[in-house]
């Protein structure tokens, strides 16, 4: 459940002041390779979301379920992954 791990509080953890809204891509070792994500947005969030989100697809295929697609929507907001060429293009959208 690492990606709700994510997500839980955490004691030292910089508070958000608003959700974000936009995209980026990870290659299949994790990389962040574009975005479009706002710089206010910290970097390490960026990579935890797209580390965790390639260990959910990698995980999905190893037990035979191969997951092109994913879609997770929290109170506030929602995230969609698309695998693409081995990586995955992930999209962060504030529920309002």
């Amino acid at each position: 459940m690492g990606l709700l791990d994510f997500f839980s509080s955490k004691k030292n953890a910089p508070a958000i002041d608003r959700l974000p809204s936009g995209s980026f891509t990870v290659d299949r070792h994790g990389n962040v390779l574009t975005s479009t994500l706002p710089r206010s947005f910290d970097e390490a969030n960026v990579r935890e979301i797209g580390k965790t989100v390639m260990e959910a697809m990698v995980c999905a295929r190893e037990a035979n379920l191969p997951v092109t697609e994913m879609s997770i929507h929290f109170s506030g907001l929602k995230i969609t992954a698309k695998e693409q060429g081995g990586g995955v293009m992930i999209f962060l959208a504030p529920v309002r």
